[in-house]
C-alpha cells in the first residue's frame, strides 16, 4: 500500500538531484539527475519537486481547492485546474485576488500593476489601488479631492514662502501649477511682488529693500526658486503672486500671498506624505545631512530616529526607521520612514535637537511641528475612528473649533501660539501661526498691558510669564476661543484670549488667510469698564455684528452683553472702541455698544424676574429669522428687531421668550461657578440650532438634560409675538424619556448627563450627551419635524427608541473610557457633501480627539 511518496532534492551547481520514493511503500529510492532549474519541473506532467499536485503547488501555480502551504499530503494523480478570476487565488495574469491583468477591477488594497487594474476611483500607488492623496498624484485638469481624481475646478492657493538660503526665495503652491513659457506660468517672475508687510494685503507696494531678479527655477510641480541679487535685509515681508494658473488653467484663490521674516529661526515648514510608510518634512533652511551625526536631520537608526522624531496622530505609524535629507535643491526636505501603514486621518509630526548646515537649531513649539494627511482612505464617518489624536502634539484637553474662508480651523493649541486650518473634507492641512498686535494708544479704553514688545505669538496660556512673549498682549492667560462670520463683504476670524485677574479689554481679529494670521487688535476697554470681566462665555457674529457675553460673578451689572458694530480699519492696526458705557447705544457715534443684558427679565440680575444667580454668563447667542436669540440659567429672550440697541433705552427691542410649558417649570436650570474656561456641559443652554423652519435648543438641568423645539406657529399673538418667531408658548419638550424621568430627553440612558451637542449636517439633526459611563453618545434625525426617540438613530441606523441601540460610531466613538466630553462643533458645506467635526476628551489630561462624519 502506497502512503505518501518521499521526496528530497539537492540543488548542485545549479542542476537537481532528487529522490523519489513512496513512504511506507517498500520501495527503494532512484536517484535522477536533471539540468537547469526548478521551474521546468514545473511543465514535465510528474509530482515532482517541491509540488503540492501535477505541476502544481510550492513553487508553481497554486494547486485549485489545495492549501499552498500545507505540505505533501498524499499519492494523488489529479492535474491542477487552469487559473480564473473566481478560484480565490491571486494566480495567472492577475495582480491582486481575481482582480486585474484581465480580471475585474481590483478594490482598494489589492496590488496592482497600473491604474487599468484598479476600479475607476482608485490609483495605482507604490504597487497598490489606493485613493489620491494629493494633486500630483492625479493627471493634468484633475485634482484629488475625497480621495478621487475629479476635475480639476478648484483654485491653487499661495501655499507658504521662506528662505532656504540667504539669496534665494522659494514659493510653493498648494497644487501642481502651470510651469511652461506662458505668461501664466509658475516660472514667469513677473507674476511675483515682494513688500514689507502692511495692513493690505492685496496690494503691493515693492520694497526698495527687496528687488526680485529675474532668474527662476523649479524645484517641484508645485514649488519655485526666485534667485535675488543680493541677501535682503532683516524684517518680516510679503510676496504677492498674480496670474499663475494651475494645470486645469484655474488661477489663484485666497490666499495669493504669504508673509516671510528673513532672519527668522530655523523651523519645520510643512509635512507631506509620499506613501503608506513616508512622508517628506520641509524645513525653512538645508539641513545638517547624517545620517547619526549629532545635530544631524538623518537618522539610521530606530534608537537615534526616537530621539530627533515624534508621529502622534489618526493611528500609531510605529517607529521611525530612518531619515535622509534629500539632494539639493531640496536639501531642506527630510524623507522620513516609519514602521506602521498611515490610515487617511491628520498626524502631526515632531522635531528635536536638529541644526541646519549653518550650524541654526531648531526652534520650540510651535516651529518643531506640523500636520500632514496620512495615506489613506478618508476618514468619513465617526465609526471610522478619529480624524486627529492630540492634533497639536501637546495634550492639549481642549480647543476651539471653526469654519473661516471655506476651511476649518482648529486651535488654538496648549501655548495660545498655533492653529491648523484644513479643507473641508479634511486634507490639504496648514500649520498657521499668530501675529497679534498691541494696542499703544489710549483713545478708548486701555492700552495693552503686556510690557513686551509687539507682535505677539501668543494669545496666553494658563501659567505663562507676566509681560513676556509667553502671554498675549494684554497678559492674557488663559483659554482662547475662535469665531467667525461676515462685516459687510468681508469676512473676519475672530479670537478672545482669558485673563484670570479679571481686566479683560481686547477680542482680536483678522481677515487674514495665510499661514501666519495677523491679528488686529478691538479695545473694549470703554464697554466693559467696571466689570471684572476674566473671560466671554459666548461669540457670534449675526447680522453684520459681533455680540459677545460676557460672564461675571457678584457683579450687580451680570451679565454683560457687548455688540461690536464695526470691524478695524483695513488700514489701522486695530479699533479703538467707542462705547455707550451706561447710556444709549447710538450706532452712529459708538463702535460697542453695551446692550444692558443685567437689566433683561429673568436673564439679569437686575431684571424682573431676576437672575439670582452668583456668576451669570450668556450660554449661546444665535439667529433665527434675522433676529438675534440669547440665554442663559434664567430663561430665553429674542430680540424683536434685526438691530437691536440696548435694553435700558430700547426695551421694546427685545421680548422674554422663556418656556412656558409645566415640563421647563418643573425643573431648574443648571447654573455654574465658573467665569473662564467654560466647557459646554457648564451651560444651561448649551446649543441652537435651525433645522427645517424649527429652532432646537439643548437644556441642562442637575437632573438632567431637555431637548426642545420650537414651533413658530403654534403662538402668533398677542404682539410682540409672532408666527415667525420664537414665543414662550411655542416650545414643545421633544424625545422625552420612555423610562424613568419622562420630562428629560436622556434617550432613557440616565448616565447621559449632559446635553452638549447640537448641530445640523445636510439633512440631519444631531444631538450629542456627555457620559463619563458609557462614553459620549449621539443620535442623528432626518424626520423633518423629530419629535420622540424613535425619529432618531444611531449606530448602524438602529432606533433610538430600541433598547440597546448605541450611539453613532458607537457609544464614546468606539473608546468610551477616552471619549467621554463633547467640544464645540461645527459644520462645513461642500457642495452637495456636509462635514461635521467634533473635538472630543476626558476632560483634563485627556488629549483632544477630532472625529468628522460626512452627509
Amino acid at each position: 500500500m502506497r502512503l505518501g511518496r518521499l521526496l528530497v532534492v539537492v540543488w548542485v551547481w545549479g542542476g537537481a538531484l532528487f529522490q523519489v520514493g513512496c513512504s511506507g511503500c517498500g520501495d527503494p529510492p532512484v536517484t535522477y539527475g536533471l539540468p537547469g532549474g526548478p521551474g521546468e519541473l514545473c511543465a514535465d506532467g510528474l509530482r515532482n519537486g517541491d509540488e503540492l499536485d501535477v505541476d502544481c503547488g510550492g513553487s508553481c501555480q497554486p494547486c485549485v481547492g489545495r492549501d499552498d502551504t500545507s505540505g505533501p499530503s498524499g499519492c494523488t494523480e489529479s492535474a491542477c485546474a487552469a487559473p480564473t478570476c473566481t478560484d480565490g487565488v491571486k494566480n495567472g495574469s492577475e495582480t491582486g485576488v481575481d482582480c486585474g491583468g484581465g480580471c475585474p477591477a481590483c478594490a482598494e488594497g489589492e496590488s496592482c500593476g497600473g491604474d487599468t487594474d484598479c476600479s475607476s476611483s482608485l490609483l495605482c500607488l507604490e504597487s497598490v489601488c489606493a485613493r489620491c492623496r494629493e494633486d500630483a498624484h492625479c493627471g493634468a485638469g484633475f485634482a484629488c479631492r475625497a480621495g478621487v481624481c475629479v476635475e480639476d475646478d478648484f483654485a491653487p492657493r499661495v501655499q507658504m514662502a521662506f528662505l532656504p538660503g540667504s539669496t534665494v526665495l522659494r514659493v510653493r503652491f498648494s497644487e501642481p501649477m502651470v510651469r511652461d513659457e506662458s505668461a501664466a506660468s509658475m516660472l514667469n517672475p513677473d507674476n511675483y511682488c515682494v513688500e514689507l508687510t502692511d495692513e493690505t494685503p492685496h496690494e503691493c507696494t515693492p520694497s526698495d529693500a527687496f528687488w526680485l531678479g529675474t532668474e527662476l527655477s523649479l524645484v517641484d510641480p508645485n514649488t519655485v526658486d526666485i534667485q535675488l541679487p543680493f541677501a535682503p535685509g532683516n524684517g518680516r515681508y510679503t510676496v504677492h503672486v498674480s496670474g499663475v494658473v494651475d494645470r486645469a488653467a484655474n488661477g489663484l484663490g485666497s490666499p495669493r500671498h504669504a508673509d516671510f521674516e528673513v532672519g527668522a529661526p530655523l523651523r519645520l515648514m510643512s509635512a507631506t506624505t509620499l506613501v503608506r510608510d513616508r512622508v517628506v518634512l520641509t524645513f525653512s533652511r538645508p539641513m545638517q545631512a547624517g545620517p547619526d551625526v549629532p545635530g544631524s536631520a538623518g537618522c539610521s537608526s530606530s534608537a537615534t530616529c526616537a530621539s530627533r522624531y515624534q508621529l502622534t496622530g489618526a493611528s500609531a505609524l510605529g517607529a521611525v526607521l530612518s531619515a535622509r535629507v534629500l539632494a539639493p535643491p531640496r536639501d531642506n526636505e527630510v524623507l522620513l520612514t516609519h514602521a506602521s501603514a498611515q490610515r487617511g486621518g491628520q498626524y502631526t509630526v515632531r522635531a528635536a535637537e536638529l541644526q541646519s548646515v549653518w550650524g541654526e537649531r531648531l526652534g520650540a513649539s510651535p516651529l518643531d511641528r506640523v500636520t500632514f494627511t496620512g495615506f489613506g482612505p478618508l476618514v468619513s464617518t465617526w465609526q471610522d475612528g478619529p480624524v486627529q489624536v492630540d492634533p497639536f502634539a501637546d495634550g492639549v484637553s481642549a480647543t476651539s473649533a471653526v469654519a473661516y474662508r471655506g476651511r476649518m480651523y482648529l486651535g488654538p493649541n496648549a501655548d495660545g501660539t498655533r492653529a491648523v486650518g484644513m479643507d473641508q473634507d479634511g486634507v490639504r492641512p496648514d500649520d498657521l501661526a499668530f501675529r497679534f498686535r498691541k494696542d499703544t494708544q489710549k483713545l478708548a479704553g486701555s492700552r495693552s498691558s503686556n510690557a513686551a514688545g509687539a507682535p505677539f505669538p501668543s494669545i496666553g496660556f494658563a501659567g505663562c510669564r507676566e509681560n513676556s512673549y509667553q502671554c498675549g498682549p494684554d497678559n492674557e492667560d488663559g483659554r482662547a476661543r475662535f469665531a467667525a462670520g461676515s462685516f459687510g463683504a468681508t469676512e473676519w476670524l475672530m479670537m478672545s484670549g482669558s485673563r484670570s485677574g479679571g481686566g479683560l479689554d481686547y477680542v482680536y481679529m483678522s481677515r487674514d488667510d495665510d499661514a501666519t494670521l495677523d491679528m488686529k487688535y478691538v479695545d473694549l476697554g470703554q464697554a466693559l469698564e467696571g466689570m471684572s470681566a476674566r473671560s466671554f462665555s459666548a461669540l457670534g457674529i449675526l447680522e453684520g455684528r459681533t455680540y459677545l457675553g460676557v460672564p461675571l460673578s457678584g457683579d450687580a451689572r451680570r451679565p454683560g452683553l457687548l455688540a461690536l458694530l464695526r470691524a478695524p480699519a483695513e488700514t489701522a492696526e486695530g479699533l479703538e472702541a467707542r462705547s455707550n458705557g451706561t447710556g444709549a447705544c447710538n450706532p452712529a457715534s459708538h463702535d460697542v455698544c453695551n446692550l444692558a443684558a443685567h437689566r433683561m427679565p429673568g436673564i439679569g440680575a437686575a431684571g424682573s424676574p431676576a437672575n439670582p444667580a452668583r456668576t451669570v454668563g450668556i450660554d449661546f447667542v444665535g439667529e433665527f429669522n434675522g433676529k438675534l436669540y440669547l440665554g442663559n440659567n434664567g430663561g430665553l429672550v429674542r430680540a424683536t428687531v434685526q438691530r437691536p440697541l440696548d435694553y435700558e433705552s430700547s426695551p421694546a427691542h427685545w421680548v422674554s421668550i422663556t418656556p412656558s410649558a409645566p415640563e421647563y417649570r418643573a425643573k431648574q436650570s443648571l447654573t455654574t461657578d465658573k467665569d473662564m474656561d467654560l466647557e459646554p456641559s457648564d451651560r444651561a443652554w448649551s446649543r441652537m440650532a435651525v433645522f427645517n423652519g424649527h429652532v432646537y435648543l439643548g437644556r441642562n438641568t442637575p437632573e438632567g438634560p431637555q431637548l426642545w423645539r420650537c414651533d413658530p406657529e403654534r403662538v402668533s399673538g398677542p404682539a410682540p409675538a409672532t408666527a415667525y418667531d420664537c414665543d414662550a408658548g411655542d416650545w414643545v419638550l421633544v424625545a422625552g424619556n420612555g423610562k424613568g424621568d419622562g420630562q428629560l430627553s436622556q434617550f432613557d440612558n440616565p448616565r447621559n448627563t449632559r446635553l452638549t451637542l447640537l448641530a445640523i449636517n445636510r439633512g440631519y439633526l444631531y444631538v450629542g450627551f456627555d457620559n463619563a459611563v458609557d462614553g459620549a453618545v449621539v443620535y442623528r434625525s432626518a424626520v423633518e419635524v423629530p419629535a420622540s426617540r424613535s425619529d432618531f438613530t444611531g449606530q448602524g441606523g438602529c432606533v433610538a427608541s430600541t433598547a440597546g441601540c448605541a450611539g453613532l460610531g458607537g457609544n464614546g466613538f468606539g473608546q468610551p473610557s477616552v471619549n467621554t466630553r463633547l467640544g464645540d462643533a461645527v459644520t462645513l458645506v461642500d457642495g452637495e457633501r456636509g462635514f461635521l467635526y467634533v473635538p472630543v476628551s476626558g476632560g483634563p489630561g485627556t488629549p483632544v480627539r477630532l472625529y468628522r462624519q460626512q452627509d
